[in-house]
């Protein structure tokens, strides 16, 4: 019974151990055998030596295998005679990198069709790099044959070609793609080692993560670390490929060096590998819990808690001016344009008016000219009072008005200008007109003086008269042209109101955010967002920082600056408390986002000076231009201009005169003015616009294209600003600020545009 039991126990520990087995045993990858390309294949027997090629998959993605097999074809004839092996040369590969896979096979003598040849297989494997259609050409065999049996028979060279084969190369997957996947293709499994258990504040730890598996593991670009307690600067690489199986196998190895900044048992955050499996089309990772580390304390300053070597003073925060400020919004912009294009339109509406009204007194009829009947035997009264009347009717006919439309002073003065007349031309007939009925009304004179008299007066009047009528006739309109005269004046005048309340509407605050790509368009609401940040919270921030707390501080600032990505204030107080917890990276996009939206702030030009050199020259550079007061002023000087050459023209009615008045220069020189500052202003805005630019992360290696194996061109250290030209599959041309240009991991770079995705505060 007992050697029962225990062959039940044995059988029952065995299917567990196979079950297991099962689970736990890696992806079996279908690939082809060794002498694949014999299968079906048919040799021709006219040749001595036949020659075929063949590829193994035809459609597979981007960094997938490819088992590319020749074979060649000894007939018995040529392994009888053949006195050297035949010279085998390779494809020219595009697009595909190649390794040689394991030894050649040899195959026994065996039909082939209708011959019997002796088969020699070389296989390779062949990694493609790009999507699309890769072409394999046709490889050639070169082989030379004795002419007869003799040895001393004179040999006769040959060359044969194999098939060429095409292969269809697909593009990774979009969907499920993490965020975090750098290009690996295969199959990996991950671990982590740590030189020493333990450590002292200061000293370097080296930390090696090995990736290995299935894949082409030259290729493998390095991961992501990030670790909060320590800073770390990456090492060197270690490659192993193994290729003497079906499948290219290897490891890959990257050390980074970590200072720790804080003692106590630290933990190193889960570390995962992502990777695309060609083999199941899917997204995967290689995951690995490294544990934690024990760090005593140093002689290196921890950075975060007690006293630091500057402390930064904080700026006072106001909510009602952040409010205030968070309101306007960039839509402004589209304001000042639609004024610029607007401010015009007042002098053009009067310009084409005064065309229209030459061109209709250029039509209309001459007016007669007015008779004055001589009479030498009245007296003056009489003549004045007869000039006086001719008069107003001639002015009646001319101004096409009825002559009891004259009668009272008020009515003539009206209606004179209402035609057009100037007020001058207006005054000076307003007098004459008195003048004549102060004559014609007065106390008559003797009758013996009164022929005398009368006919001097009369020449008198006449001239005056006739010299009014003439000014008058040479200012006024139509009559039909007097209503819209009105009207446009005062289209015109409601057109420069319009334009004098959207000028006083512009923003004057310099500190408004001057680029809208640094706010997050993908939150339309940020109003809402700055309505719940309310003065206790800044407190408690503040708070933190005064208590010595920075890392806590950093993080509290930063959840503020997260809802509220324009306040120069917090982001002026987030980069205090960043710089003073050695957070050098949120420092730097701290305070060059805050100096950008108050370039004249003296505090921040000072706090810009205590970054790294990379930090806040070249292109890091901010300029102190105060673009904001140039573009309004400009604005303003180009509609005021304008306004002034709209009343002008108003005034003038008539452009008649090819030479400019004084008022004429002082609005073309207001124009130029506005035009020259406005573009000063808008160089500014440009200048100061951090669309384009990001932070390193951390040190890393520039390279001359796209990928880990290209060639190194210098390094870039924590910090610096770089001007991104344009991404690549992951990666980041970059303008370091001393004019080096190369490639980064977008990974790496932090946008200073885009606001950063706080983390809440440890409380």
């Amino acid at each position: 019974m007992n050697g029962v039991h225990s062959w039940r126990r044995r059988l029952v520990m065995c299917v567990v151990a196979l079950f297991v087995a099962l689970i736990t045993a890696p992806v079996v990858v279908a690939q082809p055998a060794p002498t694949a390309i014999l299968n079906g294949l048919r040799a021709d027997a006219s040749r001595p030596i036949d020659f075929h090629a063949r590829i193994y998959p035809d459609t597979l993605f981007v960094g997938q295998q490819a088992t590319y097999q020749v074979a060649v074809l000894l007939s018995e004839m040529a392994r009888a005679r053949l006195r050297r092996n035949p010279e085998f040369l390779p494809p020219e590969l595009r697009g595909l990198l190649a390794y040689e896979l394991g030894t050649p096979r040899r195959v026994e003598p065996r039909a082939y069709g209708s011959a019997t040849f002796e088969a020699h297989v070389f296989q390779r494997a062949l990694f493609p790099v790009a999507a699309g259609i890769a072409t394999v050409p046709a490889p050639q065999l070169s082989y030379t044959l004795p002419q007869s049996s003799s040895y001393f028979s004179r040999e006769e060279r040959y060359v044969a070609r194999a098939e060429s084969a095409l292969v269809v190369v697909k593009s990774l997957p979009l969907e499920g793609r993490p965020d975090d996947f750098l290009g690996a293709v295969g199959i990996y499994r991950a671990s982590v080692r740590i030189d020493s258990a333990t450590a002292r504040v200061g000293d370097p730890l080296v930390l090696t993560m090995r990736i290995e598996g299935t894949g082409n593991v030259k290729l493998l670009p390095r991961p992501l670390l990030e670790i909060s307690w320590a800073s770390t600067v990456t090492g060197s690489e270690r490659v192993q490929v193994d290729s003497t199986g079906a499948l290219v196998l290897g490891a890959k190895e990257f050390d980074w060096i970590l200072t720790p900044t804080v003692n106590g048992r630290l933990e190193l955050p889960a570390l995962r590998y992502s990777y695309f499996d060609p083999y199941r089309a899917e997204y995967a990772y290689a995951e690995i819990s490294p544990g934690g580390v024990t760090v005593a304390e140093g002689s290196l300053a921890t950075g975060d808690e007690g006293e630091s070597p500057v402390v930064l003073p904080l700026r006072a925060w106001e909510r009602s001016k952040s409010a205030a400020l968070l309101e306007r919004s960039d839509r402004w912009s589209w304001g000042v344009t639609a004024l610029w294009l607007v401010a015009p339109l007042p002098w053009v509406f009067l310009l084409l008016r005064n065309r229209r009204a030459r061109t209709s007194r250029a039509d209309e009829p001459v007016a007669q000219a007015p008779v004055f009947v001589s009479d030498h035997d009245a007296g003056p009264p009489a003549t004045a009072r007869r000039v006086r009347r001719v008069l107003l009717v001639s002015l009646a006919q001319r101004l096409a008005v009825p002559p009891h439309a004259l009668t009272a002073r008020d009515d003539v003065a009206r209606t004179l200008r209402r035609r057009g007349v100037t007020r001058e031309t207006t005054t000076a007939c307003l007098a004459v007109l008195d003048r004549l009925a102060a004559v014609g009304f007065a106390a008559q004179t003797s009758s013996s003086d009164g022929g005398s008299a009368g006919g001097g007066y009369e020449a008198v009047f006449r001239a005056e008269a006739e010299s009014l009528l003439a000014r008058i006739d040479g200012e006024a309109v139509q009559g039909g042209d007097a209503i819209p005269q009105r009207t446009g004046g005062r289209i015109a005048s409601g057109l420069g109101l319009l334009l004098a309340c959207a000028l006083t509407s512009l923003p004057v605050n310099q500190a408004m955010s001057q680029q809208p790509v640094l706010v997050n368009r993908a939150a339309p609401t940020r109003a809402a967002g700055m309505d719940l940040i309310t003065g206790a919270e800044v407190r408690a921030a503040d708070s933190l920082f005064n208590a010595r707390q920075y890392s806590r501080a950093t993080a509290a600032y930063a959840a503020l600056v997260e809802r509220a990505p324009q306040d120069a204030v917090l982001l002026t107080n987030w980069g205090a408390a960043a710089w003073s917890a050695s957070d050098t990276v949120s420092a730097v996009v701290a305070w060059q986002r805050a100096s950008r939206r108050e370039p004249l702030a003296a505090d921040l030009q000072e706090r810009l000076a205590l970054l790294p050199a990379g930090a806040r020259l070249g292109i890091a550079a901010v300029p102190m231009v105060p673009w904001q007061p140039l573009l309004i002023g400009g604005t303003c000087l180009w509609i005021i201009g304008w306004l002034a050459l709209a009343w002008r023209t108003r005034r003038a009615r008539v452009l008649a005169s090819r030479a400019l008045s004084g008022w004429q220069w002082t609005a073309y020189a207001m124009l130029t003015l506005g035009v020259l500052m406005a573009a000063s202003g808008w160089w500014g805005r440009a200048a100061l616009s951090a669309e384009a630019l990001a932070v390193a992360g951390r040190p890393e290696t520039m390279r001359a294209a796209p990928g880990d194996d290209a060639n190194a061109l210098g390094g870039i250290s924590t910090g610096d600003v770089l001007r991104v030209v344009r991404t690549q599959e992951g990666w980041a041309r970059v303008t370091h600020a001393d004019g080096r240009s190369g490639w980064l991991p977008a990974a790496r770079l932090v946008s200073l545009a885009a606001p950063l995705v706080a983390a809440a505060p440890t409380q």
